[in-house]
């Protein structure tokens, strides 16, 4: 059975005044047919979206943001060079058991292509480098299926002090100089980085009146209240009533993306509602933010970048086998060394104001070789909160993160 839908992948966000001259938004939207594996990738997406964020250590009091969709592209990737027990474990940690390589190389290109063309009003990039020692021997196959697939950006550099400033200036071009770097080192024995980035500028449909905006207290998950700029409107929006939380859905451009965002109530934690997130939890919400309300809405603006290193979490959902100097399959890449995963990088970046949303993030994922509601409801988020960015036809999950303290800006 096919189902008529437009899919998104994300990883970066642009948004506001920053956004570059040069940047204009994707001329024509287009819907695409996806099959039944199509939307099991998606499905899969959002599961690892609630994994990865019920395992990031730590983040009681902060705020956090991953792209799943960054990740997952990222390993897609790497996943061309992986085989045995690291591809099946690989492949396992993404929740995408069931499909080949081969289909998700060519659901993932599909969906690449589709994003772009989305939302005319809205403006979305995704961009696919690897980064590779010179003179290093990798199989022209590993090169040939990412070029193919994933439109790669290939390049040989010597892995000096000038490779770094041409990795991270890629990485700042292509995130619109939101995240300006991602590597800091090039250890001697890593051979390669396959790096991901995406960028998506989306304005409200209904801006806020910068005129509204008024300070108000917030009380964060310590409990020490502080002043910060409260964003106001009343309008027309996907509004619910939960068990223990409150949600509401505001679109961006044309509809075709859009922020959910969920606050607990009073006396329950961002986290305790978290832990409770699941596939099932999240299509049954998305059903009940279909029916619109009058929603009376106080959303503080918020900005901040986050980043941390993956491997501990990814090992935690199975991957461990893929960071093992002893054990990593990824004979695809080089069938003679002895390759493994060296550190798996996250960073994200959001801006949430007024006229939209900003966001970016990118994931470096580093190679080694051993040798070598009702009228009048109220959505007032005067409390830490959760927010997702989604694509409204697919359900998929493109970013996703928790507001402990909107002053907070790391």
């Amino acid at each position: 059975m096919k189902t008529k839908l437009v899919v998104i992948l994300l990883g970066l966000i642009f948004f506001s005044g920053g956004c570059s001259h040069s940047i204009v938004p994707n001329p024509l939207p287009a819907d695409i047919v996806m099959t039944q594996k199509s939307l099991s990738l998606v499905s899969a997406g959002n599961s690892f979206t609630f994994n990865l964020l019920n395992k990031i250590p730590n983040s009681q009091g902060h705020n956090v943001m991953v792209s799943p969709l960054s990740i997952s592209l990222a390993f897609s990737m790497a996943l061309n060079g992986a085989d045995g027990t690291t591809k099946s474990a690989i492949i396992e940690a993404l929740g995408l058991k069931g499909l080949s390589v081969d289909e998700i190389n060519q659901i993932y290109s599909d969906l690449i292509t589709a994003l772009k063309k989305a939302d005319p009003n809205v403006v979305m990039n995704i961009a696919n480098s690897i980064w590779i020692r010179k003179a290093y021997p990798v199989l022209e196959s590993f090169i040939a299926v990412n070029k193919t697939y994933f439109n790669a950006r290939v390049q040989s550099l010597d892995f000096d002090q000038s490779a770094l400033s041409t990795i991270n200036g890629w990485v700042n071009e292509n995130t619109n100089g939101k995240i300006p770097r991602i590597l800091d080192q090039i250890s001697a024995n890593e051979i390669m980085f396959l790096i991901n980035a995406i960028y998506f500028y989306g304005k409200w449909e209904v801006q806020f009146e910068k005129a509204n905006t008024q300070s108000g207290p917030f009380t964060p998950g310590s409990g020490s209240t502080a002043n910060v700029p409260y964003m106001k409107i009343k309008e027309n929006y996907g509004y619910t009533e939960q068990s223990g939380y409150r949600a509401m859905k505001m679109p961006y451009g044309r509809g075709k993306f859009g922020m959910v965002m969920l606050l607990p109530d009073i006396g329950k934690s961002a986290d305790q509602l978290m832990s409770q997130l699941d596939p099932t939890v999240w299509a049954n919400l998305k059903s009940a933010l279909a029916i619109k309300n009058k929603v009376d809405v106080w959303l503080p603006r918020f900005k901040f970048s986050w980043e941390s290193d993956l491997n501990d979490i990814l090992s935690s959902l199975g991957m461990t086998v893929a960071f093992s100097p002893n054990e990593a399959n990824f004979s695809k890449i080089n069938a003679t060394d002895q390759l493994y995963i060296t550190k798996v990088k996250h960073k994200t970046y959001i801006d949430v104001n007024e006229e939209g949303t900003e966001a970016a993030a990118v994931t470096s994922i580093g190679i080694g070789v051993t040798s070598v509601g009702p009228s009048g409801a109220e959505f007032h988020a005067t409390r830490p909160f959760l927010f997702f960015i989604t694509e409204e036809d697919t359900g998929a999950i493109l970013f996703a993160g928790k507001v402990e303290n909107p002053l907070l800006e790391n």
